[in-house]
């Protein structure tokens, strides 16, 4: 039995490293050139089951039914027997959607002030992230109500390489977006990974073109009138891939904003309450891990969050150092983090950036497996007479 199932994750493995690759080679050719992927023709989804409100019912009769909704569109067939290669839901305004919008509870997000969607912000960096301020207040925003918004400071720039959807719609295949609802997928789509289907709210969408690998177009006549159904296949789109090492590990944004409402804006990757009593916690593996970007742009980070100064230091300064730990965690957080010395006055600023900017540690993997692992480092300083932490030097690990 060991050996069946062995061979079947093998057999697994292999295929969607040949599909990655297949896909990356797919990236070489599209993004640069839109007349590339401009539909030449549409399809009408041929050969899929419509299904409204739970039933199927024949493509033409769609037309009979006012105010129904495209809820979402699987290139799979729902039922082994019934020979359709894929299924396609509708609504109508009484019977509730399938599947209801994950992010619908969520606030309103902003990035450097601009109004983005709940999977907008989840493709941004959190490595990156300046500040985040989180307010509970209700918002009304272009009509529709949000309870409460996060805003978040970035040294990204976030906006440099997407444009927002009515844009990217416009530029690949030329269609009024008012007339279009979008399904925007990696290509991957199961029950669990469905994608999203966008019906409004377009320009809170930023897409980077670069990553797009396909775009269809399929038409659906309702009782108001023909609307074109767009199928965009995007790289970037946030979602799980297949690696190495496993499933990837959640980024940092997913784990962040899985509930936006209970994370600390102050500390958002550090988990205060972690019991690490009775769980297996390694000191050393074959990869260790290190602050994204290195060592370097991680001190420059937790001393502009210190707010030290910058250029040469003047006047007598003493060379010091702090020792402190904590445990990385399984999916990206860090816990535990403690001095190992005397804790003095100008230490407690340190601890506070390293919490704030706590958004950088790698996932530790060894032989396919998720370590919890204790990084202990010592970060050398230099402060002045009166003891107050001037600059930060260097990191060593222990």
């Amino acid at each position: 039995m060991k050996i069946i199932y062995l061979t079947y994750y093998l057999f697994v493995f292999i295929f969607m490293l040949l599909a990655s690759r297949t896909l990356s080679q797919q990236v070489n050719t599209s993004g640069r050139d839109s007349s590339l992927l401009f539909p030449k023709s549409y399809g009408a989804f041929e050969n899929y089951e419509f299904i409204l409100n739970g039933g199927t019912i024949r493509h033409e009769d769609l037309v009979n039914y006012p105010g129904a909704v495209l809820g979402r569109a699987l290139p799979y067939s729902t039922t082994a027997k019934n020979g359709y290669q894929g299924a396609v839901y509708f609504h109508t305004p009484w019977y509730p959607p399938s599947p209801s919008d994950q992010y619908a509870d969520d606030p309103a997000y902003f990035i450097n002030t601009i109004q983005v969607s709940p999977y907008t912000i989840r493709a941004s960096k959190a490595k990156y992230y300046k500040q985040i301020r989180r307010s509970a207040q209700d918002t009304l925003i272009d009509g529709i109500s949000y309870r409460g918004s996060i805003h978040v400071d970035t040294e990204e720039d976030f906006f440099a390489d997407r444009i927002a959807l009515p844009e990217l719609i416009r530029r690949y295949t030329g269609l009024p977006i008012e007339h279009v609802t979008v399904h925007w997928h990696s290509g991957y789509l199961n029950q669990l990974n469905p994608g999203v289907t966008i019906h409004h709210n377009f320009l809170l969408y930023y897409i980077d073109p670069r990553g797009i690998q396909q775009i269809k177009v399929d038409r659906v006549r309702f009782a108001e009138g023909e609307r074109y159904f767009v199928h965009l296949v995007d790289k970037g789109y946030p979602s799980s891939y297949f690696t190495e090492k496993g499933w990837r590990s959640p980024k940092h944004t997913y784990l962040m904003f899985k509930y936006p409402r209970a994370f600390d804006p102050a500390a958002p990757c550090y988990l205060a309450d972690f019991d690490t009593i009775g769980t297996k916690i390694y000191h050393r593996a074959k990869e260790e891990p290190r602050p994204l970007g290195g060592e370097e742009v991680y001190l420059k980070k937790l001393s502009a969050i210190m707010g030290l100064p910058k250029g040469k230091l003047k006047g007598a300064m003493r060379l010091d150092s702090i020792t402190v730990q904590f445990v990385v965690l399984g999916n990206g957080q860090i816990t535990g983090l403690e001095s190992l010395g005397p804790l003095q006055p100008e230490h407690i600023g340190l601890l506070k950036a390293i919490k704030q900017h706590s958004c950088v540690w790698p996932v530790v993997w060894e032989d396919r497996r998720v370590l919890l692992f204790r990084r202990k480092m010592v970060v050398y300083y230099h402060r002045n007479k009166a003891g107050n932490m001037k600059s930060l030097d260097r990191l060593e690990y222990r």
